[in-house]
């Protein structure tokens, strides 16, 4: 398959129109809490999409603000609303379950999506069936930050993308597109991983076998803001994506279990990583270094 866009809008017929009755193509799963100053941003411009088969599923995750009622104001009946207690994890496998759409699309309540977001996401998945997740890459904004584009290393097909996942967390939650069927199949849920629950799901899915794209298109204007979670909380965030690397990095050794001195050099480095000898760092890129360069032998 061509590593170039996959999306090409001369041969694209005009998106589809939702069938009374029926159950739309993509379901979009937002969750939010206390998101009264932007959450009417990220609606509308999910409301405006040039794709209109979609379900909008919002689960208002225990807000105390005016989120609710916002949420309300628009009089749109692609908009599920579903209240929860304030739990995040439990309110995205809420609306996990919900989501009967062919494809499931992820949002965030203070982002923003480009008009032909869903379109695009939705033609490249429909062309071609192999592909389990498409992502892709954002522009990002906020108040002291300067507009740009977020750059990736790579895009089109990611090769070997647990190992990539291994070296860092290539995809952006909310521009995630996924086959809804392959969820159900493998029950995959959200888990207990604390700020980096987005990593611990992506990371399953790669074990599962799923087959990533990232679109070089930016189809998602990411907010940066000093409240998110991901930077009040960047400690706790580091402390739980070095557990998911380690968790990665013992499947890998399981998987290539042919080669056992994997799991031996594994062991070790970790040893040396207890005792300060070594950085985690230089552990990821040595064993990420090393599985590149053997992908060959390393099926």
């Amino acid at each position: 398959m061509d590593q170039s866009s996959l999306y090409d809008d001369k041969k694209l017929n005009s998106p589809p129109i939702r069938k009374s009755g029926g159950d739309a193509s993509i379901s979009i799963v937002m969750t939010a809490y206390n998101a009264e100053d932007l959450i009417d941003k990220a609606i509308e411009s999910v409301l405006n999409q040039s794709f209109s088969d979609f379900k909008f599923i919002i689960v208002n995750d225990g807000s105390t603000d005016n989120t609710r009622s916002i949420i309300c104001s628009y009089k749109d009946n692609r908009i599920q609303l579903i209240d929860n207690g304030h739990d995040y994890i439990q309110s995205l496998n809420t609306g996990l379950r919900s989501a009967n759409g062919k494809y499931l699309a992820r949002m965030d309540a203070d982002d923003i999506c480009h008009i032909d977001r869903l379109k695009i996401q939705h033609t490249i998945m429909e062309k071609n069936p192999e592909i389990t997740v498409c992502c892709c890459l954002m522009n990002i904004f906020g108040e002291k930050v300067s507009v740009g584009l977020f750059r990736q290393n790579y895009s089109g097909l990611i090769e070997s993308p647990l190992v990539q996942l291994l070296l860092n967390d290539f995809v952006v939650n909310p521009s995630t597109m996924i086959r809804n069927s392959f969820l159900k199949e493998h029950n995959l849920l959200y888990e207990e991983y604390t700020f980096a629950e987005d990593y611990k799901f992506w990371a399953e899915a790669a074990m599962l076998d799923a087959i990533f794209y990232l679109e070089s298109q930016p189809l998602v204007y990411k907010r940066i803001d000093k409240s998110q979670v991901s930077i009040k909380h960047r400690d706790a965030q580091i402390k739980t994506s070095s557990k998911i690397k380690k968790e990665i990095l013992y499947f890998l050794c399981e998987k290539y279990k042919k080669y056992p001195a994997l799991e031996s050099l594994s062991n070790t480095f970790y040893e040396l990583l207890d005792e300060q000898l070594i950085s985690e760092g230089d552990l990821i890129k040595l064993f990420y270094t090393l599985l590149i360069n053997n992908k060959d032998k390393l099926t």
